[in-house]
């Protein structure tokens, strides 16, 4: 599977409860480069009335089908993501922050890169980023250090004190 796949899919299984603006560009405000993100996604009404953030967030969708060079393809999407939680993009003419980036990859990792993800993530944690899984029910999820939100089996539940606050400096 490619990632334009491992992204269709994600799309599709998200539709119900999310809308989306696909491969947004914007830029890194100390840097000045342009950047790009896979997507750019917001909780529908439904969502927000339960308590999810009501602001852009942004997902980073990568796929990862072997050990051989995977350990590098993980630490640089967490960095990527870091540095899209604090880019600037353009949505509807607005320039939007991402709330937070969610990283996304398959959710059949050889075991020594899932706890690599895991060790990137805590760190991760400190730049508003996590992951965004599936439960094998269909149901999905968004983790920082615990879990923010997910669904399952048509039941949302979210702990708005497991989202993170923007960090700088000394945290």
């Amino acid at each position: 599977m490619s990632e334009a796949l491992l992204t269709d899919e994600l799309l599709l299984r998200l539709a119900s409860d999310f809308e989306f603006k696909r491969e947004v560009c914007g830029e890194h405000p100390i840097s000045g480069n342009g950047v790009r993100i896979d997507l750019l996604a917001k909780g529908k009404a439904h969502l927000v009335e339960l308590g999810f953030t009501d602001e852009w967030f942004g997902i980073e969708c990568k796929w990862a089908d072997r050990l051989s060079g995977t350990t590098s393809k993980t630490t640089r999407m967490v960095w990527q993501s870091i540095t899209y939680a604090q880019s600037l993009f353009t949505v509807d003419g607005t320039l939007v922050r991402p709330k937070f980036v969610a990283v996304y990859t398959p959710d059949n990792l050889h075991s020594l890169i899932e706890v690599h993800l895991k060790h990137l993530l805590a760190l991760g944690l400190y730049g508003n980023v996590g992951r965004l899984y599936f439960y094998r029910h269909g149901g999905w999820g968004i983790k920082f250090a615990n879990n923010y939100a997910s669904s399952s089996q048509g039941t949302i539940h979210i702990n708005d004190s497991q989202l993170p606050k923007r960090r700088v400096g000394s945290v």
